[in-house]
């Protein structure tokens, strides 16, 4: 039975719609969303964050001697957060209540809205500019921290380019294989990444099927699950969880050398990408006078996400 509206919409019916699309989208998370550390960002449009550098203990050498002290730096960094938002009509001989139904095609396509969008905002952040400084005044490339150049054991960079010969890796390894996840685990190693910190890989559909070419990543003795026997990919393997999306897509003679079209795809511990949230989702229902008093449904998120720390994030080219 329809809902009538003739003397406005209930607020109970408001407060179980946004809580229905809020919990829908908890429950269906974003690709990116469980795999970032997400902070509430409270009425602000940006928030600091502040890096500290290691430290270190020297060695006492006698009794009662000098006690050392040191003069740590720190590196601020700001999440900008940004609203968006969109809005449906329903008329007013519509049955209003398919849009609480948490299955409706209706709280579909907005979880699905919300969702995309907030990969979006996380995978831009991978490679983006972030401000920086005490009062937001400067900023941080991607590039100007060694980005752009190829990863070595010895000399740095955090680019594991599609024809790496570093490792056990060739330059005909140029998809993503088992060669190129080991030189992964071997960046964060070489970061002293925290071991107990959740590692990420954002890999498009290519660079799946290339995983199934790999003996170690079908072989049951390699892993503990079957990926070609219920055909999909795994969430865990090699120590790294797998995200496949299709928003990866190859580029245009984007390479390290500038001369060969690759998929960028990025390698992360978890705290090393901070989402920042004002306002996760929220919803309100009005009638519009102008549109023989249709129902608008008006949906607002407000977030930002930003790279906390270029020790923990690697591109990985792929052909």
């Amino acid at each position: 039975m329809a809902i009538t509206l003739s003397s406005g919409i209930p607020t109970w019916f408001i407060d179980q719609f946004a809580n229905t699309l809020y919990h829908v989208c908890q429950q269906k998370e974003s690709k990116f969303g469980m795999a970032v550390r997400v902070e509430p960002v409270l009425n602000a449009e940006d928030k600091a964050f502040d890096m500290m550098s290691s430290l270190s203990l020297e060695e006492k050498t006698g009794r009662n001697v000098q006690t050392p002290t040191t003069d740590p730096t720190t590196q601020r960094r700001w999440v900008n957060t940004t609203p968006y938002h969109n809005a449906v009509l329903y008329d007013k001989d519509d049955d209003l209540n398919m849009i609480v139904d948490p299955t409706s095609d209706f709280v579909t396509a907005f979880r699905q809205a919300v969702n995309r969008k907030k990969d979006d905002i996380i995978l831009a952040a991978f490679e983006a500019s972030v401000t920086s400084g005490r009062r937001a005044g400067s900023s941080i490339t991607w590039a100007n921290q060694d980005g752009d150049v190829k990863y070595t054991s010895t000399s740095g960079g955090r680019t594991i380019p599609h024809d790496c010969s570093e490792g056990n890796c060739s330059s005909s390894d140029t998809g993503m294989t088992v060669e190129k996840v080991e030189l992964i685990k071997e960046y964060m190693n070489m970061n002293d990444v925290d071991e107990d910190i959740p590692l990420w890989c954002a890999i498009s559909p290519r660079q799946a099927t290339q995983l199934f070419g790999q003996e170690e990543y079908v072989n049951i003795d390699y892993a503990q699950n079957k990926p070609l026997a219920t055909g999909r990919v795994l969430r865990n393997w090699h120590g790294l969880n797998w995200i496949v999306s299709t928003k990866i897509v190859a580029g245009s003679l984007n390479d390290v050398d500038g001369d060969t079209s690759v998929y960028e795809c990025w390698a992360w511990a978890q705290d090393g990408i901070i989402l920042g949230v004002q306002d996760a989702v929220s919803v309100q229902i009005s009638e519009r006078s102008d549109l023989s008093y249709s129902q608008q449904v008006y949906v607002h998120m407000n977030m930002g996400a930003m790279r906390m720390d270029e020790d923990k994030v690697v591109k990985i080219e792929c052909q």
